[in-house]
């Protein structure tokens, strides 16, 4: 009864598989699809003759033997012409021949082979040839008729298959050739299996429809395979999926054969010890394949989580071309990369190869038209077969491919803030002659600012005019802090000055502050901090500011541009990182504020009608803890007047403590807004800085981030004596 069981899995496995063919490039998919449903019918026949065999008349279950006979051979004949129609067009001579073969099969079946025990399957036939001939060629008709349409014709069609692929110099279809050749050679493995089996237990012969079941299963996968896979990914790939499943059914399979004579006498054990010895064996064999994907001489091709952590793994604080080295090992290791060029923008709109694994160091325009099309469609990662089905790069296509050809490459990772053109990434050709697929792109597409930090770190830390000893960190929090501002957009409307302070504790840290001009009458500010200290942090911080910016360039909402700013870090900065900030939109022609608090613990309103300091900042969740934060979000809103005063701070400035354990706090923050309210805003943000270090007098716990927006009208009057002097931003450090 457990012969019927299964057999009854496998036709309704067949009869699902039938109905969920995917087609999607798939040539002759007629042909397949026929493939299925003859294997499925073939599966709920084999259920229906052992029904039979079991209840059924004599005559009735001979005549379904007979039919079970000739649907294999049907399915191996029309399996062969399937080969045929992807090497030749097909034409009415192959259908033809495929009619004749169909023919022969049916005579064959019908009338030279006899069912002598149905209730075993059991099969005979005379011998082909009779008198001497017999002699020299003991061939039976039950051999000719498997040996022919079971071997001969399948192995014949394939053969061909892979000589007109071959010729045809397509690497996809030799590959696809030999992954049919693959699965043809297992159904000959799994059919020898099985005929040795059934010799012991006869009824083992009904579980060939399971070989079919495998065999149509690697067909359609195999049919509809557009990726490439170069020599040693395809051994790893066989050599685990033997161990993972082959290897396992074997051991099973031996045990359950071997140990058959104990059925009889003790037959609850024999069940058990089969049993366990086969879960066993799955369970071995898994930790096997397991340990054996993660030799350095294989590699899995879903390598995301591993490429991620590796590129977590780079050290900034190792030397220029040890860092270029690695991430080059990286992308060798896990994409199988052949070769790689890392070209920075030097200026003068000109990208300049830094690093190249070999051949040429080639020099390229920012404002290459290639590169400027690409670049216009906000795409950052580009394959070089994509401008044909992007409908607004075809025109471009001839300036594409003569932009791939001077670089010498297969894949362009861009690297860009906001509208500035960092550097880019340029990838060659795969080890092995295997090409990049669409889960390439989604891994680089997904870990697009571990590459960031890279650029960024080649365009501005790893400069070669930076010479001498001084301190890495130092040196590092120079050029990030000057970075920063210089790429602010400065409010030049007359209503407004904004002064800002960014003073790190430890070098450098993951706060700051950026102005964003989005229109003449559109301003957008934000101010906060990464979690965080050091190296790490400052990079987390300048790939947020530089993706903000990107998203502006798309995103029109200003509720929805948070939001997304949240799924950014959730999902793309290192694991754990949030934001504590605030984002704000002025609006010149309302005089309104919105804004969005994201965490920030300060934000002070002194109103110069009332000469008073109010909190408004409420209440805000910081960004990067949860998926969606679209329903936490709440965008309020201030009419601004002339004299108002908006201070913002981060959490460093209030829990700031002096010797004797006392906080800083809110208050100091207020008074200091009322006593220079009519200062410019960097000089307010400079005045408070010194109140703070004769607060602390010490150095500093904390980093420390102050906007400071005063809103003016032509009546207001600022203090100007030292506004020179305070015009840098910097504060007083003695």
């Amino acid at each position: 009864m457990i012969y019927v069981i299964l057999n009854i899995g496998i036709a309704i496995y067949l009869t699902w598989a039938s109905f969920n063919v995917n087609t999607k490039n798939m040539r002759n998919e007629n042909s397949l699809i026929n493939i299925v449903l003859l294997s499925a019918f073939t599966a709920i026949l084999m259920v229906v003759t052992m029904l039979m065999v079991l209840w059924g008349p004599e005559r009735f279950t001979v005549f379904l033997e007979h039919t079970l006979l000739f649907l294999v051979a049907l399915i191996f004949i029309v399996i062969s012409f399937y080969f045929f129609g992807n090497a030749f067009k097909r034409n009415n001579f192959v259908t033809f021949l495929e009619v004749v073969f169909i023919l022969l099969a049916l005579w064959i079946s019908a009338t030279k082979i006899d069912v002598i025990d149905y209730t075993r399957f059991a099969l005979e036939s005379f011998p082909l040839f009779k008198g001497e001939f017999s002699i020299y060629f003991s061939i039976t008709w039950l051999g000719l008729y498997f040996g022919f349409f079971v071997f001969f014709l399948p192995g014949m069609s394939v053969l061909i298959l892979m000589l007109c692929a071959e010729n045809a110099k397509s690497r996809q279809a030799y590959q696809r050739a030999i992954l049919f050749a693959g699965a043809m050679i297992f159904a000959w493995i799994g059919s020898f299996a099985i005929v040795y089996i059934s010799e012991m237990l006869p009824m083992m012969i009904s579980l060939y429809t399971g070989v079919l079941a495998i065999l149509v299963t690697f067909m359609t996968r195999i049919s509809v395979q557009d990726k490439i896979y170069d020599t040693l990914t395809l051994v790893s790939s066989l050599l685990e999926n033997v161990v993972k499943f082959a290897v396992p059914s074997a051991v099973a399979a031996l045990f359950y054969v071997g140990l058959r004579p104990f059925y009889d006498t003790a037959r609850p054990v024999y069940i058990a010890v089969v049993f366990a010895i086969a879960v066993g064996a799955v369970f071995a064999c898994r930790l096997v394949a397991a340990a054996f994907t993660k030799l350095s001489n294989f590699r899995s091709s879903n390598y995301g989580a591993a490429f991620e952590a590796d590129l977590a793994s780079i050290d900034y604080n190792d030397e220029t071309s040890d860092i270029c080295n690695k991430l080059f090992e990286i992308f060798q290791n896990r994409a199988n990369v052949g070769s790689m060029k890392v070209l920075i923008s030097g200026g003068n709109h000109e990208l300049s190869t830094v690093f190249a694994s070999k051949g040429t160091k080639p020099t390229l325009s920012t404002r290459d038209p290639g590169l400027e099309a690409i670049r216009a469609q906000g795409i950052n990662i580009f394959m070089k077969n994509e401008a044909e089905g992007i409908f607004a790069l075809q025109q471009k296509s001839a300036e594409i491919n003569a932009l791939f050809k001077t670089i010498g490459a297969e894949v362009l990772i861009i690297l860009n803030e906001g509208r500035h053109l960092v550097g880019v990434i340029a990838l060659g050709e795969k080890r092995g002659g295997a090409s990049y697929d669409e889960y390439d792109m989604q891994v680089f597409d997904k870990f697009y600012s571990y590459f960031f930090v890279f650029g960024y770190y080649m365009s501005n830390i790893a400069n070669a005019s930076v010479v001498g000893t001084v301190n890495r960190e130092i040196r590092m929090s120079a050029q990030i802090i000057t970075s920063i501002q210089e790429n602010m957009d400065p409010v030049q409307n007359p209503k407004m000055d904004v002064g800002y302070l960014m003073v790190p504790a430890h070098n450098i840290g993951g706060e700051f502050v950026d102005l964003i001009r989005l229109t003449e009458n559109r301003h957008i500010f934000v101010t906060g901090a990464l979690n965080g200290k050091g190296i790490s942090a400052s990079m987390s911080m300048v790939i947020l500011k530089s993706i903000i910016r990107t998203y502006l360039n798309s995103t029109h909402d200003f509720k929805r541009l948070v939001a997304k700013v949240n799924q950014f870090i959730r999902f793309n900065l290192p694991k754990g990182s949030f934001f504590a900030g605030i984002f704000c939109l002025m609006d010149f022609e309302t005089d309104t504020l919105y804004y969005i608090n994201c965490g920030i613990p300060t934000m002070l309103l002194y109103t110069r009608a009332y000469n008073n300091v109010i909190e408004i900042q409420g209440n805000g969740y910081v960004l990067g803890f949860v998926k969606d934060i679209t329903p936490l979000l709440k965008v309020k809103q201030i009419k601004m007047n002339a004299g108002d005063v908006i201070a913002i701070t981060t959490a460093g400035l209030i829990n700031s403590h002096s010797l004797r354990g006392e906080q800083y706090g809110k208050d100091r923050i207020k008074k200091s807004m009322t006593d220079n309210y009519m200062y410019s805003g960097m000089r307010m943000c400079a005045f408070l800085f010194d109140d703070l270090k004769r607060f602390m007098a010490k150095e500093l716990d904390d980093d420390i981030t102050v906007t400071m927006i005063r809103y003016l009208d032509k009546d207001s009057q600022t203090v100007s004596d030292d506004d020179e002097e305070a015009g840098d931003g910097s504060p007083d450090n003695n």
